[in-house]
């Protein structure tokens, strides 16, 4: 199945630029072939292309179909300072399943700025390599402080590498809403971990060996969508 994407749906949709050139281009489409397009809120449409005038495809939907997600979860992380991390990490969290991913400004941040387009196309692609119908949004970036004081998720989780006998593991979510948060190489710092746990976010542990801010990214997504 190949899977294309259109923010606006309606009974006749005429595919963007990009899309159509993949479509009729790349994949070689024709007049009465079938696809299927999302328009990443959870909505499938099986299509089929009617016309194709000036590189554009025009399709007709046949049928409509809603993958609900279980469960909201948000990745609240401060982004290393090299792109195709970044991007490693856009990728797998939408394959996951992630539904915000929200950069965050902390003490030790390597980077203060995000590019949200770039961001959003790499999503996108994502989204349809994995056949989701389900795109993340990408928040503006914002302070560490402030995202915690003003989230109001059911669980919210902050991992670090502090030693902390209070620290546990993500174990039988049962929560509709949750979230987590993932800091910079260099961790949180004892004072973000305080107001965090003021604010009522668990400290946890995603493993017995320290794990790269990637890595520790799409460990807890996994865990957080996979609850047992």
């Amino acid at each position: 199945m190949q899977l294309f994407y259109s923010e606006k749906i309606s009974s006749s949709l005429l595919l963007s630029k990009e899309e159509s050139n993949h479509c009729i281009k790349v994949l070689r489409k024709k007049i009465n072939d079938i696809i299927f397009v999302t328009d990443g809120n959870e909505f499938l449409y099986k299509c089929k292309i009617i016309k194709i005038e000036n590189n554009y495809v025009q399709v007709n939907i046949i049928t409509k179909t809603q993958e609900k997600c279980q469960n909201k979860i948000e990745l609240a992380i401060s982004f290393p300072k090299q792109r195709n991390r970044i991007d490693w990490i856009i990728e797998k969290a939408t394959e996951i399943g992630v539904n915000i991913i929200t950069p965050l400004i902390c003490e030790n941040s390597e980077r203060t700025k995000v590019n949200i387009e770039r961001m959003n196309k790499i999503a996108i692609s994502s989204m349809k390599q994995s056949l989701r119908t389900y795109l993340p949004k990408i928040s503006q970036i914002q302070t560490f402080s402030k995202y915690v004081k003003e989230s109001q998720y059911e669980e919210k989780y902050i991992a670090h590498c502090k030693p902390d006998s209070n620290k546990k593991t993500i174990q039988n979510l049962k929560a509709k809403t949750a979230c987590v948060l993932i800091g910079p190489e260099g961790d949180f710092s004892e004072g973000e971990i305080k107001i965090a746990n003021d604010f009522n976010f668990k400290s946890i542990t995603l493993s017995s060996k320290r794990l790269r801010t990637e890595t520790a990214a799409i460990v807890a997504c996994y865990q957080l969508t996979h609850k047992k």
